[in-house]
C-alpha cells in the first residue's frame, strides 16, 4: 500500500472537524460532576422535604386529642419516638437522633388547657457525586411547631342577690306604676320597691290597702294588681334559661359544664351545693326566692335591723366555703378537676351589720380572696336605679352618696369581676341574654383556638 504523500499530511494538520470531539472531551468532566451534582442537592431537597413531613408530623402527635389526657412529658416521647421511627427508613440521611434532634413540649394551664410543641432536627445528605470535590454530604435542618388547646371542663357557682332592692319592676313604665300605686307611703313618694311582707298592717309602709279585710303589700299590689315582673322574676328566668345555653355550648366544645347555685339577702342561703348538670340545675332555679321579711327593718318580727338585708360577707365566705380549695385545670386528664368560676348577679348596693352599717359598694376584698384561690369572678350587674331612691331617706342615704355622678357602684363590681367578665344590664335590657353573654364570655376567655 502506497504511503500518503506529503500534501495530505499537510492537509490533515490544517483540518478544524476534530475540534468538537476534543471540546466535547474537555467539557465532559465539568458536565458528569454538574449533573452528579443536581442529582446529590435534589436527593438532598427530596430528603429535606421528607424530614419536614416527619417533623410536622410528630409535632401534631403531640397535641391529639389523646395525647392532651396525658402530660407533656409523655406527649414529648411520643412525638420522638414517630420521629425516630420514621426517620430510619430514609435512604442517603446521616442522622444521629440523640444529638440532632430536639423536641419539646411546653403545656399552660393558667387560663386554658394548651400545649407548644416544637420539633426541630439537623442532618445530612450524603453525596454520591460530590465526594469527588470532597463535598461528602450537604446540611439540611428544620423545625415545626404545633399548637392546641381543649376547652375546659368548668364548674359555674352562681350567687344571686334576693334582697328586696332586686324586687324593683323590670321596666320603667312598671316602676312608675309601682311608685304611683304606692303614694299612700312615705310621706307621698310612692315606693319602687315590691317588698314582700308577711305582715302588715295600717302602720306599716306595705299596708296601703285592704283585701277582704286584710293588709296587703307591695308585692301583692305589683304580683296581683299591676301584674307586673319584678327583676328577680327575670334572674330566676335568666338562670334557667342560660343552662339551656350551656348545653349547646358543652356540645359544641366537647366540654361538661355544671352548675351550684345559691343566693343572699340577710344570709348566704345554699341551693345546690354541689355542681349538677346543667338539666339537672334548670328546675333549681325556681327557689332562688326574693327575700320575706315581717315589716319594714324587721327581717324577722320583733327584732329591729334597720333593713340591713344584703349581706356581701357572709354572701362571699358562703360562697367560698362551698367552691373548691384548689380547682383543677379543667382537663380530661386522670386526676384533674374542673375549673371554677363564680357568678355574682345583684345589683351591687351592700347593707350589712359588719361591726356597725356597713351601706355602699361591695368589699372587694373578698373578691381578691375568691380569686387569690384561682377562682374567677363573672359579675352581671343589674344597675341599681337613680330614681328608685326615691324616699326621704333614701335620697340621703343611697342615692346622693352612691348613685349621684360618679357612681361609686359599679367600679367596685367591675374591680370585683377578673378580666372580661363584668357585664352590666339596666331597666329594660334582656337579663336573659346579658347573662348568656357573660356565660360565653366566661367560657371564650378560658378557650384557645386549636
Amino acid at each position: 500500500m502506497p504511503f500518503p504523500s506529503l500534501s495530505r499530511f499537510r492537509g490533515l494538520r490544517q483540518s478544524q472537524r476534530g475540534n468538537a470531539l476534543m471540546i466535547f472531551a474537555i467539557a465532559l468532566g465539568p458536565m458528569v460532576m454538574g449533573t452528579g451534582m443536581v442529582i446529590d442537592y435534589s436527593q438532598a431537597a427530596r430528603l429535606q422535604s421528607k424530614m419536614n413531613a416527619i417533623a410536622d408530623a410528630a409535632a401534631l402527635s403531640a397535641v391529639t386529642k389523646p395525647m392532651m389526657r396525658v402530660n407533656a412529658s409523655t406527649a414529648r416521647q411520643q412525638a420522638i419516638n414517630l420521629f425516630k421511627g420514621q426517620a430510619s427508613s430514609l435512604n442517603g440521611l446521616v442522622f444521629d437522633p440523640n444529638t440532632q434532634l430536639t423536641v419539646t413540649v411546653t403545656d399552660n394551664v393558667s387560663a386554658s388547657i394548651s400545649r407548644q410543641a416544637t420539633v426541630t432536627y439537623t442532618a445530612t445528605s450524603k453525596n454520591y457525586f460530590g465526594g469527588i470535590l470532597g463535598m461528602q454530604s450537604i446540611p439540611i435542618g428544620g423545625t415545626s411547631s404545633s399548637r392546641a388547646a381543649d376547652a375546659p371542663n368548668i364548674d359555674f357557682y352562681l350567687l344571686v342577690d334576693s334582697s328586696p332592692s332586686m324586687a324593683i319592676p323590670a321596666t320603667t313604665a312598671g316602676i312608675a306604676a309601682m311608685i304611683n300605686a304606692t303614694k299612700s307611703q312615705g310621706g307621698g313618694a310612692g315606693c319602687a320597691f315590691a317588698c314582700h311582707q308577711t305582715s302588715t298592717t295600717s302602720s306599716d309602709p306595705g299596708g296601703t290597702k285592704k283585701v277582704n279585710g286584710a293588709y296587703v303589700d307591695n308585692y301583692y299590689i305589683a304580683k296581683t294588681d299591676l301584674k307586673l315582673k319584678l327583676r328577680m322574676d327575670l334572674v330566676q328566668e335568666a338562670v334557667a334559661d342560660l343552662t339551656d345555653v350551656a348545653i349547646s355550648t358543652a356540645a359544641e366544645n366537647k366540654a361538661s359544664y355544671r352548675f351550684a347555685m345559691s343566693n343572699f339577702d340577710v344570709s348566704y342561703k345554699p341551693v345546690l351545693t354541689t355542681p349538677v348538670s346543667p338539666t339537672t340545675a334548670k328546675s333549681s332555679a325556681a327557689n332562688l326566692q326574693l327575700l320575706t321579711v315581717c315589716r319594714n327593718n324587721q327581717a324577722v318580727c320583733g327584732i329591729n335591723d334597720n333593713d340591713q338585708h344584703t349581706n356581701f360577707t357572709a354572701a362571699f365566705t358562703g360562697a367560698l366555703a362551698n367552691m373548691p380549695l384548689i380547682p383543677g385545670t379543667g382537663s380530661n386528664r386522670a386526676g384533674d378537676t374542673p375549673q371554677a368560676i363564680l357568678f355574682l348577679i345583684t345589683d351591687g348596693m351592700r347593707d350589712e351589720n359588719a361591726s356597725g352599717r356597713k351601706l355602699g359598694p361591695i368589699p372587694t376584698s373578698q373578691c381578691t380572696d375568691i380569686k387569690n384561690r384561682g377562682i374567677r369572678i363573672a359579675v352581671l350587674y343589674t344597675e341599681y336605679l337613680y330614681e328608685a331612691a326615691n324616699d326621704s331617706w333614701s335620697i340621703s342615704n343611697v342615692r346622693n352618696p352612691y348613685l349621684a355622678a360618679p357612681d361609686k357602684i359599679s367600679p367596685a363590681l367591675a374591680s370585683c369581676a377578673s378580666p372580661n367578665l363584668f357585664y352590666k344590664v339596666t331597666t329594660g335590657d334582656d337579663i336573659s341574654a346579658s347573662l348568656a353573654a357573660l356565660f360565653q364570655k366566661a367560657v371564650s376567655t378560658a378557650r384557645l383556638t386549636r
